[in-house]
């Protein structure tokens, strides 16, 4: 499987640049000239994610050509974020962070795999004027890989196609941990001459092919060094695997209902808005397989129902349907629109098979949602939203934000920014959580809904930032230390205060990612009291200015704390009371080489194992990888 991989990757990229190669040139000479005549930047390329709202905003973000990040290839630790994670890349994880799970009606996805995931709300669509193809590729122990592929151009005037594909394939340092994860897009966006129609579409696939070993069997093994060879540690699971498959199609439109202004058309007239509809598909599937269902490592839990084997399969279909209007136009730039409006109205099909259950589970839901935005003088920024589900599984579940954003002086001169938010939200729990049944596992709870409560502040200027969140909790559900979902009997809070950003000095700058969190009932909600990540380097322009150099320290560090534990037959992390982790500094040395268009870099990771013991966990029972070297390299091309 990962042999067929490795082939399958670059074929896939010869093939996709030998059917564009001979369309490139041309399109790349006519874009490259403005209506105007004059030259246009033809390497810059943008993009927006996700609906055609954030198009209608004008949301749009220019492609990451800085060197400062390109040694965070783990998706996991890009943007100096911090998890609780397996022993290998591309595994279960869970953030260091409190981040509950918020995203309004029925949740698909298993949230411990989230980093790794795509969704539709991360589909790029871009805006650019030449072809652009982007390859990055890391090389680590063991043969681990990582790949990525990206390409965008424009068929014709108005039509643009894009594509993303990701790899991960690493067969890891300890037994039964391997992982070969494949995940990507295409997309293809059409936005007529006159404006007055778009059209997005894409399709995602998810395909995540995990070992489960259960952790390793004795801590000792690792943590008094008994075997440097970490392949034959034993370990709790000899034959499990997990298999995530995702797949979803998903199709938006936008039509504006008033006609298209004239140049020659001087008179001031109402803009009627647009109306939208969206259309999604999405089909996902679950199947945990273990052939020694009678190991010792599910002594605690229920008597398997077959003791010969585990195929635990789990499926989801979903089909929703969104009609809507806004008051956003023919503008292009959000500075232009003093005020704005929208609101939807979305039907949702849900069908659903467990493992253990001989008859689906169909539900039909309705929700209708809406916002509302203010722009006063480029400097005071208001948002609105909000949303309510009636009838099917999250009936009665809504939630109701709101934003401020004000400018210390306006939006192109100003001594920083003043973000405040509050959101209410109430919901229904995961769907996990109430009714499960699978070969060790089988519950059918009633559970009230949860309550969230959440006010934001925080203070921005040029590229750093601090704030705090500060949420109150109801009815909070979780998994105990006897792995059962339970819910927390009275309000508990968490105090989270953030700081974020990079400085520099000179030659000399720094990037990062300071927290620090607090809570009422630390016994239902495990949460390190600090963890953060640095990235301490010096940049440079060398050989006459023709590339940069950087090169620095990557450091993370978490305060010592009794870190949920991984279930692998769940897919999940709960409660444990024995083993506490953490109280251990990340150290990552690295280089990086930027010329042109391509950026190396050279990584030795986890340097500190060499001097601090073998206390570099994790998660409970699953050890971090020892110092090992990487390299990787990014080429982008605009043409």
């Amino acid at each position: 499987m990962l042999e067929r991989s490795r082939i399958i990757v670059p074929l896939l990229t010869l093939i996709l640049m030998t059917v564009f190669s001979g369309t490139v040139m041309a399109q790349s000479r006519a874009d490259s000239t403005l209506s105007n005549g004059e030259a246009a930047d033809s390497t810059q390329v943008l993009y927006y994610k996700g609906t055609l709202l954030n198009f209608k905003l004008d949301s749009l973000s220019p492609i990451d050509t800085a060197t400062l990040e390109s040694h965070q290839y783990d998706w996991l630790f890009r943007k100096n974020r911090n998890y609780s994670t397996l022993s290998n890349i591309g595994l279960a994880h869970t953030s260091l962070s409190f981040s509950p799970l918020l995203e309004p009606g029925f949740s698909m996805s298993w949230p411990y795999y989230r980093r790794y995931l795509i969704t539709n709300h991360q589909v790029r669509y871009y805006k650019l004027l030449k072809p652009y193809t982007e390859l990055f590729y890391v090389m680590g122990p063991k043969k681990e890989q990582d790949f990525q592929l990206t390409f965008s151009r424009d068929l014709i005037k108005g039509l643009t196609f894009g594509m993303n594909f990701f790899l991960i394939s690493s067969p890891g340092n300890y037994k039964r941990s391997s992982t070969n994860n494949n995940a990507g897009y295409l997309s293809l966006g059409y936005l007529t001459p006159s404006k007055r129609y778009h059209v997005n579409i894409n399709y995602l696939f998810n395909k995540l092919q995990m070992q489960e070993n259960g952790g390793i069997a004795d801590d000792t093994y690792f943590s008094q060094n008994k075997e440097t060879d970490r392949s034959v540690i034993p370990v709790n699971l000899s034959d499990a695997f997990n298999t995530v498959k995702e797949t979803g199609i998903f199709v938006e439109q936008f039509y504006n209902l008033s006609r298209p202004k004239q140049k020659s058309d001087t008179t001031k007239r109402l803009d009627l808005g647009s109306i939208t509809y969206a259309f999604q598909y999405k089909k996902n599937a679950y199947l945990f397989t273990d052939r020694d269902p009678l190991a010792s490592f599910y002594d605690t839990i229920f008597a398997p129902i077959d003791s010969t084997q585990t195929y635990d399969s789990t499926g989801i279909r979903y089909l929703k349907n969104k009609v809507g209007w806004t008051s956003l136009g023919y503008g292009e730039n959000i500075d232009q629109k003093p005020f704005y409006l929208y609101a939807n109205l979305s039907h949702d099909n849900i069908r659903q098979l467990l493992p253990a259950d001989t008859l689906t589970t169909d539900w039909n839901q309705m929700s209708v949602s809406g916002g509302m935005g203010i722009n006063i003088k480029k400097s005071f920024y208001l948002k609105a939203s909000g949303y309510l589900y009636f009838g099917g599984y999250n009936s009665g579940d809504f939630g109701i934000k709101g934003t401020i954003n004000q400018y210390l002086g306006n939006k192109n001169r100003n001594i920083g920014e003043l973000n405040l938010g509050v959101e209410l939200v109430s919901k229904t729990p995961w769907w996990f959580y109430h009714h499960f049944s699978s070969n060790h596992f089988r519950w059918n709870n009633q559970l009230n809904k949860e309550t969230y409560l959440i006010l934001r502040g925080e203070y921005r200027y040029k590229q750093w930032q601090a704030g705090a969140t500060f949420t109150t909790l109801g009815n909070y559900t979780y998994l105990n230390d006897s792995l059962r979902p339970t819910q927390i009997d009275k309000v508990a809070t968490v105090l989270k205060i953030y700081t974020l950003g990079n400085l520099t000095f000179g030659k000399f700058g720094i990037d990062a990612r300071l927290t620090y969190q607090a809570t009422s009932n630390p016994s239902a909600i495990r949460l390190p009291a600090f963890h953060g990540s640095v990235n301490l380097y010096f940049k440079s322009p060398v050989f006459k200015k023709a590339a940069t150099l950087q090169t620095g320290f990557q450091l993370r560090y978490f305060t010592a704390f009794k870190a949920n534990a991984y279930m692998p037959e769940l897919r999940a992390f709960y409660i444990q009371n024995q083993v506490e982790i953490g109280n251990y500094l990340w150290a990552d040395v690295y280089v990086t080489l930027k010329v042109k268009r391509a950026r190396l870099f050279l990584k030795m990771s986890n340097v500190t194992g060499y001097f601090e013991g073998y206390n570099y966990w994790l998660a409970p029972h699953y050890p971090g990888r020892d110092p090992s070297f990487y390299f990787g390299i990014s080429w982008r091309f605009h043409d």
